[in-house]
């Protein structure tokens, strides 16, 4: 059983809270959109290999996470992003279930608008500006948020790649397996020295 550090499991409830208000918001957003602009008649998901799409988005999702992992752990260059995520976690000490709704909250919800509702009316890449804007990566102060900015531009461009081949299933299980793998990956490497150093 792990030590809890006071204050912990109020700031992952609050965290839970707020990544499911917030999937509901970009939800009923997106609900919203697909009425105004006459695509709520194009039905979200297709039942048909529904299993088979998500398994394929989860594979896909787990791989990138686990490259991705591999890229940050390692390489000089991203020395800060490795100081900011440890100080993004330290503090939550985050368990299994907060990940879990933190991972599945932000692929429904980010998902179901920007694939399922703004990708048909905008494209592809007028919505990735857009999904880069809502994780706060326009603003480019220096070469680790250019490069964080650029990431999630391609990354919203890969999702959309996703949806149009297999379904809007394999867009969201690909968005929720690479969140949950990297959820992990920063929980396990904040309380490793190697993580913390340069």
């Amino acid at each position: 059983m792990q030590p809890v550090t006071p204050g912990t499991s109020d700031a992952r409830r609050t965290i839970s809270i707020a990544s499911v208000a917030l999937a509901a918001i970009l939800v009923g957003a997106g609900l919203l959109l697909r009425w105004l602009t006459h695509h709520n008649q194009v039905p979200l998901f297709h039942s048909e290999h529904a299993l088979l799409r998500a398994g394929v988005g989860a594979a896909f999702g787990a791989v990138l996470a686990s490259i991705n992992a591999q890229l940050v752990g390692r390489l000089g260059v991203f020395s800060r992003v490795r100081r900011l995520a440890h100080h993004a976690v330290e503090g939550i000490e985050p368990r299994w279930h907060t990940m879990l709704v933190v991972a599945l909250a932000a692929a429904f919800g980010e998902e179901i608008f920007f694939r399922g509702a703004l990708d048909p009316v905008a494209g592809r890449w007028l919505t990735a500006v857009a999904f880069v804007a809502v994780h706060g990566a326009l603003r480019i102060r220096d070469r680790n948020s250019l490069m964080f900015a650029v990431f999630l531009y391609a990354a919203s461009i890969g999702l959309s790649a996703l949806n149009a081949w297999r379904g809007l299933e394999c867009a969201i299980a690909a968005h929720g397996a690479y969140d949950l793998a990297m959820l992990q990956w920063l929980a396990r490497g904040a309380n490793t020295t190697r993580f913390r150093s340069h």
